[in-house]
């Protein structure tokens, strides 16, 4: 039977990845849109000016996260645990259907080295900026099934980096108020709270976190 992403594992994508209800560009320069969503990746086509709805946002990510399931499902010819299973299509979520069934994750996870294929994770550390996400992923690999956390639990508490979950939780220790959640949303509150950021410390107030703004969060 077919493994599917867990709801904790999808919360843990969306929160590594972030979530945006305005089409954007991307590092590479790709209107982007939702969870890491381009057009690359089947409907909606993303264009400039575009907006979707939470609802159509976890729509989309559920499509998108098929064929990345998919991947690892042909690829792990041995049984894994759920945890395990989450986290390998986190990681094809990030590398790509093609480059995760080519690694050397699925090499040793095949051969029954669970060790070596949660360290082997580490191995796509291009661009450097991708360390957390995937010691995060590591983590999450190696993580026995249990019981689902109490409400209000982090899904993931290795944010990576410079996401908007990182930028969440950096604000709420600089004082954010209200607090924000820690759930990768970069929904209005948390807009207002970079701004709010942004002026406390003499930056231009426009809401967007670059170089100056990540350097002032720490």
């Amino acid at each position: 039977m077919q493994m599917r992403t867990s709801p904790l594992g999808v919360q843990a994508i969306a929160q590594r990845e972030g979530r945006v209800l305005h089409a954007y560009r991307d590092t590479r320069g790709i209107w982007t849109i939702g969870v890491g969503h381009t057009s690359a990746a089947g409907p909606p086509v993303v264009v400039k000016g575009m907006q979707i709805t939470a609802a159509q946002c976890d729509e989309i990510l559920g499509r998108d996260l098929a064929q990345f399931e998919d991947a690892v499902d042909r690829a792990v010819k041995v049984s894994i645990s759920q945890n395990a299973f989450d986290a390998c299509v986190s990681l094809a979520f990030n590398i790509g259907a093609g480059g995760f069934m080519g690694s050397s994750v699925v090499r040793d996870i095949n051969k029954g080295d669970t060790k070596a294929a949660a360290e082997a994770f580490l191995l796509w550390d291009h661009p450097p900026e991708l360390m957390g996400r995937r010691k995060s992923e590591r983590a999450q690999f190696l993580r026995p099934d249990g019981p689902a956390p109490s409400a209000g639990a982090a899904a993931d508490p290795e944010a990576p980096h410079g996401s908007i979950a990182w930028i969440q939780a950096k604000l709420n220790e600089k004082g954010a108020n209200p607090k924000l959640d820690v759930d990768g949303d970069l929904g209005p509150a948390t807009v207002a709270a970079i701004k709010a950021f942004q002026m406390k410390n003499g930056l231009v107030a426009d809401g967007i976190v670059g170089p100056k703004t990540l350097t002032a969060l720490g």
